[in-house]
């Protein structure tokens, strides 16, 4: 099969794990670049060969692309999305789908009335321990699945928080820091029906607000399988690292306090934790490391060596396999609507009254 051609919009952080990924890919061709800082531009320029531009429209009405990736801020999500779909490419949107269900409507219209595919970038559902925890699970690995859990709570104190700015996400609406509810448990909320086959049927908690002081965040979640999702954030603590709690990364992420690299010891690594009436699961996604527990005993799982960024190449090929022979997709435009309804019924909570999701 040839090549799809890629332009990517937005070229900050999360970009390079995504051109880093996309240049060892054999399915698609890492052709041009948008971004309004020129430095980043020109750097990626340099490093990937990809064709530069400043402004992302020209990019998509220039180039003959298969696929853009949209990596900026999620308030820019919906006016790539739409230049996109006008020009009918296809597209990958970074996490979260947008900053307010009107955005993430208006990008789900314009998907279905161009007919374009979507791939909602939801890279945790392409981490090999995620892959094999749901599998597990449906294989009756622990039984009927009771809880899911993510405690992350730490940091370098309140003074030194890592706080997203207001590009990220406007002031007024939900917002944070990059391991909290929005930026980080995203993830979580898209993941956890997906690990347990179940929907996400009512939200308790609230979460922080970009302009205001960070405050501990919590997520209580129903699902329609009858089991409880849980969610703690804190980012603006400082850290507790007992050395117990800790494991060697079998790959490169982040944790509360930063970057982590492979083989580096991550005193503080984000684990979520499944337990069912036959059986247990701590996975640490990033770290590349999955446990089974049952009342035999507990026992460590045998994981490809394919840790960050292969999840991101996993996730392109996964949407070449869609555009090029039909295949599923990973992760919807539906699902990005559906992560985002259950964030945004947490903030309506603000842990006064649970709400439930239609």
């Amino acid at each position: 099969m040839k090549k799809l051609r890629v332009g990517l919009v937005g070229l900050g952080g999360v970009a390079q794990a995504h051109m880093k990924a996309y240049a060892a890919s054999e399915r698609v061709d890492l052709c041009a670049g948008a971004d309004i800082d020129d430095q980043k531009t020109q750097a990626a320029a340099q490093r990937f060969g990809l064709k530069p531009y400043s402004n992302y429209v020209q990019m998509i009405e220039a180039e003959a692309l298969d696929i853009v990736c949209v990596l900026t801020p999620p308030a820019m999500h919906r006016p790539v999305v739409e230049a996109a779909a006008h020009k009918g490419v296809n597209v990958l949107c970074e996490k979260p789908l947008a900053p307010s269900i009107a955005d993430a409507e208006a990008i789900r219209l314009a998907v279905r009335t161009s007919g374009i595919r979507f791939l909602f970038g939801a890279s945790y559902r392409h981490l090999p321990a995620m892959l094999l925890a749901r599998q597990m699970i449906a294989e009756g690995a622990v039984g009927n699945v009771r809880l899911c859990m993510e405690i992350a709570v730490g940091g370098a104190g309140e003074e030194n928080a890592r706080l997203l700015s207001e590009s990220h996400y406007p002031a007024g609406g939900p917002g944070g820091t990059p391991m909290g509810l929005v930026d980080h448990g995203i993830h979580l909320i898209d993941a956890l029906p997906w690990l347990t086959g179940s929907s996400i049927i009512s939200a308790f908690g609230f979460g922080n607000v970009a302009g205001e002081r960070l405050r501990p965040e919590f997520a209580s979640f129903q699902l329609d399988n009858a089991a409880t999702g849980l969610l703690v954030y804190d980012e603006a603590s400082v850290s507790l690292p007992v050395p117990a709690e800790g494991v060697f990364s079998a790959g490169p992420g982040w944790n509360l306090l930063g970057p982590v690299e492979a083989g580096e010891f991550d005193a503080q690594p984000c684990a979520i934790n499944i337990f069912g009436s036959a059986g247990a699961l701590r996975l640490y996604p990033y770290a590349n490391i999955l446990y089974h527990a049952t009342t035999d005993g507990l026992r460590q799982i045998a994981l490809p060596s394919l840790p960050k960024p292969n999840n991101f190449r996993a996730q392109i090929d996964s949407f070449a396999d869609t555009i090029q022979t039909g295949a599923p997709l990973a992760a919807s435009v539906d699902d990005g609507v559906n992560s985002l309804a259950a964030l945004m019924a947490i903030y309506k909570s603000d842990g006064q009254a649970t709400v439930s999701l239609g």
